[in-house]
């Protein structure tokens, strides 16, 4: 991604198990590798509706999130538009020559346009879909899940294999 994430820790891995003596022995074994804290490790019981709060704990840093992105991606939409109209204006176009203010209008609403898709494509953040799905699904059915948020993706992956000894299944956000 061009722009950083405002959020504290953007990636997540959840793992589903059977009990909760199962889940128990998953947070011991994490809470005893340093490089996690017991405060980004949390439990969602089976039933549980409120799981969403646990699962994106940070409502705002994700609208600064999203902000950030589509501020960044529609100035460089500008750019890129006001670089394409010059570009065809100093190739010598005739209609662009005769309609100058219209071609940096209508070629920069375009890539300013593009952009801002570009940028919503990469906020809706797909990657984290599979996981709620799989968090619901799991509490739904009687299971319980630890959600780890994580600051990168080697934490990622330790929490990944740390867990898969006890969990039914683990799945994780890019």
């Amino acid at each position: 991604m061009v722009t950083s994430s405002n959020e504290d820790h953007a990636t997540k891995v959840a793992a589903v198990f059977e009990s909760e003596e199962q889940a128990n022995r998953g947070f011991e074994t994490l809470s005893q590798d340093a490089q996690f804290e017991q405060s980004n490790i949390n439990f969602i019981a089976p039933h549980d509706n409120n799981f969403g709060e646990k699962v994106e704990p940070e409502d705002k840093n994700i609208g600064k999130t999203l902000l950030k992105t589509h501020i960044v991606f529609g100035v460089i939409g500008l750019v890129v538009g006001l670089v394409i109209s010059t570009a065809f204006l100093f190739i010598g176009v005739g209609f662009i020559q005769n309609f100058v203010f219209e071609t940096y209008a209508g070629i920069s609403t375009v890539t300013i346009f593009i952009a801002l898709l570009v940028a919503g494509l990469m906020s809706i953040r797909p990657d984290h879909d599979p996981l709620i799905n799989n968090v619901r699904k799991a509490t739904s059915t009687g299971k319980w899940v630890l959600i780890v948020h994580t600051d990168s993706g080697e934490k990622t992956e330790k929490a990944e294999t740390l867990l898969k000894p006890f969990a039914t299944s683990i799945s994780a956000t890019l």
